[in-house]
């Protein structure tokens, strides 16, 4: 070949093999580096979050770093429908190699109210769908708080791994201050069991000895707030997902810094003081069951306050002995001690005065004594007369539902015969 010739092919080789496949790249960075690209990818991934999670992610940037790596600031969660932010997240780093999945979030916020959706988003939209838990996932988050009117939770590091195991999958989680070594200190572990013919949930919360500020919950769970702005938990909190609903097992649980102002805020009869609540045994199943075995205590620094119409009401309701004079009306009310142990075993509960069987004291002198017999959930309720709109939460607790009515006496219905559109007779039943 002549040598002009091997100039001219190797110039288009040349063209052909580096300089075009070259320049297409240099192209395609210039491209993902514009404003527009980078809108349309943010786009599709806000769109694929919203659709897997039903919610609605609003995020600033997202860059990718390397293969796989992405960085995503500024993102924000909230719900389609009244538009209430469920969380906020300053910055998250996202990783996902061949063989797991991880991810550090910075800052996280998360709203009382929304912590409805945040739970459907972890267990309903990541843990109960296997395609999602293929891989190993691990979760780190600095700084994580809860935000609510009532109280807030204060910040926590909280290390989280979700593991698959056959068919099901385990999540394990820890939060505490890492820095400061105070404040509360929660363990979790959730197991999906997906080996059952219907697929259940195990949840497991610790307070790992530590005090859990109840009011950063009033918000998700409005019943909550009832309990006052200083009301503490401190135990386990067993959960078991059945065909019914939830099942709960508080074992040798605690509620301390009770508000019975505003546990008796909407009830007829007030009393004013502070409580703390003991269980030895605490099972409740919604509807089915329960079975409460505990000590009900006032603490200081002040005694409780109730007025005479709730000590005639404990005489005629639960029969209870009374000192009749304390009966009689006074404006200012009864300053009081209350101590008692409890035994509620479905729609009965005993009562049990602690030291002499007195339940109450006033003076240093007993003036309320419980009745040697089991009292049944109706008096307590005519006692106490709750609002309507609490009536069917007291009774799925203290009045479990009647069986269920037979399969058999459910009605019936038969198809005689089954016609198509042209008039024909296509089923016939004999």
């Amino acid at each position: 070949m002549h040598e002009r010739t091997q100039r001219a092919v190797a110039r288009l080789l040349f063209a052909f093999c580096c300089a075009v496949p070259t320049s297409i790249v240099v192209f395609s960075i210039l491209v993902t580096w514009t404003s527009w690209y980078q809108s349309r990818k943010l786009a599709e991934l806000t769109h694929h979050l919203n659709l897997q999670t039903g919610l609605v992610f609003q995020i600033d940037t997202c860059r990718r770093i390397a293969p796989g790596k992405y960085v995503l600031k500024n993102v924000r969660v909230s719900d389609p429908d009244t538009r209430q932010h469920v969380v906020t997240i300053r910055l998250i780093d996202y990783l996902h190699e061949r063989d797991h999945v991880a991810m550090v979030l910075h800052q996280p916020e998360f709203q009382s109210a929304g912590l409805g959706h945040a739970w459907t988003m972890l267990h309903d939209r990541l843990i109960s769908r296997p395609a999602q838990t293929v891989l190993p996932i691990s979760i780190a988050a600095t700084d994580v708080s809860i935000l609510s009117r009532t109280g807030s939770m204060p910040p926590l590091d909280v290390s989280a791994t979700i593991t698959p195991e056959g068919e099901s999958v385990r999540l394990i989680a820890r939060a505490e201050n890492t820095a400061r070594q105070i404040g509360p200190r929660i363990r979790v572990e959730l197991f999906r069991d997906r080996d059952r013919e219907v697929p259940a949930t195990e949840l497991v919360l610790s307070t790992d000895g530590t005090a859990l500020p109840c009011s950063a919950l009033a918000e998700y769970a409005p019943a909550i707030e009832h309990l006052g702005p200083r009301a503490e938990f401190t135990g386990v909190i067993a959960c078991r997902q059945t065909t019914h609903g939830w099942s709960f097992d508080l074992g040798s649980s605690s509620l301390t810094k009770l508000s019975l102002n505003d546990l008796t805020d909407h009830l007829p009869h007030r009393v004013i003081g502070q409580a703390a609540l003991h269980f030895r045994r605490c099972v409740i199943d919604p509807g089915e069951s329960v079975h409460l075995v505990g000590t009900l205590q006032s603490t200081k620094p002040a005694n409780l306050r109730i007025k005479t119409p709730l000590l005639m009401a404990m005489r005629d309701h639960l029969a209870m002995a009374v000192d009749e004079r304390e009966l009689v009306p006074n404006p200012n009310g009864i300053e009081c001690e209350l101590a008692l142990d409890f035994d509620i075993r479905d729609e009965t509960m005993t009562l049990t005065g602690i030291g002499d069987n007195v339940v109450l004291y006033s003076r240093g002198r007993p003036i309320a004594a419980p009745p040697a017999q089991r009292i049944d959930a109706a008096r307590v309720t005519a006692m106490l007369a709750p609002p309507s709109r609490w009536m069917a939460a007291w009774n799925s607790v203290l009045l479990p539902s009647s069986p269920a009515a037979a399969s058999d006496g459910l009605p019936a219905a038969t198809f005689r015969s089954v016609r198509n559109l042209d008039g024909e007779a296509s089923i016939r039943q004999r």
